[in-house]
This record gives C-alpha cells, structure tokens and sequence, in this order.
C-alpha cells in the first residue's frame, strides 16, 4: 500500500517510522524548505511513548529526557509547602523531533512541499503540492497539525477556538543558575498555583540534548486568563505582525514583555520572578480547543492537533499525535478492507481524544483558568 503523509513533524514521524515497520510503502511531506522551525519548548514523555520509541530503536532510555523523581508545590514565599514522589521525565520538542527524524530515512522525507489541493476517488488519493508536483497514493495521512489543510479539506469550517488564557512560557539555560538554583530546581516538577493562575518549572535536556548538570534548561511555564482583546494585542508581535496561535521566542512585543515583568514582580515569589525576568526571549501559546466529527473519510485521514487539540495540562498533547499514529498502522496492517479498519481506528481514537479533551477543561477550571 502507498502512504503519503503530509507534515514531518512528531505525529508525522511517528506514523512513518511505525508503518515503514510494517511494511508500508510511506513518504512524509513537509511544506517547511529548510527544516522545522525551532520551537524549544519542554514537553512530557508518557511512559507507554517512551516505551515504543526505545523498543523501536529511536532512542535508548538512557538519553530520553531528564527524569523529576519529585514533585514540589511551592507557597506565596517560593518554600516547598509539600514534596512528594514524581516520576515523569521531561525532554524538548526539539530534542524528540531529531530523534524521530533520524530514525527515519531522508529519501523519503521531502521538504518544501506545502499541500495546495486533494483529489480523493474510490480507492485512490492525489496530493496536489504548490511547486506543481501531483503525488498519488492508495492512503493520504493528514499530520499537519493545528492549521491543517487536509483537516480543512474534510471538514471545511472546523477552526481553532480561543479557550480564554495563554501560556508564556520561557527556557533558561542551568549556566545562568546559581549552583543553588539549580540544585532547588534540578530533577523537580516544580508548581506555584494560585487564584485564576498557576506556574510551573521543570528542566529539560539542553539544546543539544545535553544531559549534564548545568548544560541543561531551565523551562518554565505561565498560564494567565487574558479576553479575546487582549489576545489580539499579545499576538502581535515586535514588528507588527498579526499571528494566530503563537508568538515564538524574540517576537514578543516590548509592551508586552514590559507587561508580563512587571505582573511577575507583583504576582509571584522572588525564585519564580527571577526566572521570569531573566529570560531572554519568552514566548507565548494560545490556548485552543477544537474537534472533529470524525478522523478519517475516504482515503484520507488525520490525527494529532490536525484532529483533536487538548489542553497542555493534560501533558498528553505529543503522546495523542503518538497514540494516533501508532495504533493507525497497527488497524491497517494485513487489512484487505481499508475502509473497515479506518472506522474501527477512528472509533477507538476519537473515544480517547474526547475523554483527554474534557479531562484538560476539567483540569483548568479547577485553576480557573479559561471560560
């Protein structure tokens, strides 16, 4: 069978390393000419992941991310006000996303092809690309992520919808730590809730995927109410530029970099402002919900943010694009009735995404955080 995937990031990858696997006949298209954008951003390894990703050669759990064997809740003084045992283990979208594509063959991850149209005909699909080329293929994948075309292909009208608050967020190279800095902070989960609020920190591999003591970052995480208005103003960044969902580190606008110091130092303990005022290049997120009717249609499917967007509470934002990608090559192989497996994968993987999504609202409002 010939599978062509449109978008090379995690979900992307993910669906090509599991169905070359078995045996598929795959090629990842990526519309990004010179490589994904940097997003930096620290992240959560479910261990059911981590598992598949060492058993499948990608990585080894030795160089998998930094474990927090504790998790500390934090007082209005920045003091522990309750340890207790955590065993998660954080890494980098970027440290993940090499992993991934080196496990999986340059000859057959094409860059600079941005989706510009889909022909789907009984048991055949053509992708049409913007540089003129026609790729036909018995499947088509959908893994580009929150914007997707092919998502809007199946189901034009389905967006994004604003959830009431955004995540600043920020990474801080250990360097730049005190040796008592790092040491309150090092291999902890750390959180500081409070009204209508939270923030919290963790460390992740360094930009290199560094794993030493004092080679790593820092990476924390602001979550803030703001109306659609306001929205509207932090999304536009230093130069004057409107974006839709994020602003990625160094775009931030004075104003509001001005804004979020100056609520650090009336809203947060003296270790938690520190770090905000000493990051260099905080970025924003939006925060978003959306779903769809269904993940697949005809010869096409979906999956990952292109599908269903889960609050990052959840920490299960990478690990759903996983869990979609991994249990769709499983429903297709050996099948001689594509169409059957489809609805028997998009059964199961759309009962999982919405109990993640109400998962997520519950898990903000219990911050009152969002509408």
């Amino acid at each position: 069978m010939k599978i062509i995937i449109i978008g090379g990031s995690i979900g992307g990858l993910c669906a090509g390393i599991a169905l070359l696997e078995r045996g598929f006949d795959v090629e990842i298209y990526e519309r990004s000419a010179k490589g994904l954008k940097d997003r930096g951003a620290g992240l959560v390894i479910q261990p059911d992941m981590m598992e598949y990703l060492i058993e499948a050669g990608v990585s080894t759990r030795e160089v998998f991310g930094v474990l927090a064997a504790q998790r500390q809740v934090l007082d209005d003084n920045g003091n522990p006000s309750l340890i207790y045992p955590n065993d998660t283990v954080f890494t980098s979208w970027n440290y993940l996303w090499k992993q991934l594509r080196s496990a999986f063959p340059s000859s057959r991850y094409h860059q600079g092809y941005e989706l510009a149209g889909i022909r789907d005909e009984h048991k055949q699909v053509w992708a049409m690309f913007k540089n003129g080329e026609t790729i036909q293929a018995d499947l088509l994948i959908g893994a580009d992520g929150v914007s997707s075309v092919v998502r809007e292909y199946l189901f034009p009208g389905i967006h994004p919808r604003y959830a009431g608050y955004i995540a600043y967020r920020g990474l801080i190279p250990e360097s730049e730590l005190s040796d008592e800095e790092i040491a309150f902070f090092s291999d902890k989960f750390s959180i500081y809730p409070y009204a209508n609020s939270h923030l919290l920190c963790y460390t992740i591999p360094g930009p290199e995927g560094e794993l030493e003591v004092g080679k790593r970052l820092l990476n924390w995480v602001w979550f803030q109410n703001k109306s659609l208005a306001a929205l509207q103003e932090i999304l536009t960044d230093k130069d004057g530029r409107q974006h839709e969902f994020s602003i990625p580190a160094g775009y931030l606008s004075e104003e509001n970099l001005s804004e979020l110091r100056a609520r650090a130092a009336k809203e947060l303990p003296e270790i938690l402002r520190k770090r905000v005022s000493q990051t260099k290049n905080p970025f924003v997120q939006a925060i978003m919900d959306m779903e769809v009717p269904k993940m697949f249609q005809g010869n096409v499917a979906i999956l990952g943010d292109a599908a269903y967007l889960v609050r990052p509470h959840t920490a299960s934002g990478s690990a759903k694009a996983y869990r979609d990608a991994i249990t769709l090559a499983m429903a297709i192989q050996d099948t001689d009735n594509l169409q059957s497996s489809l609805k028997i994968w998009n059964d199961q993987q759309i009962g999982h995404a919405r109990a993640l999504a109400i998962h997520g609202r519950q898990l903000a409002l219990r911050s009152q955080l969002g509408k």
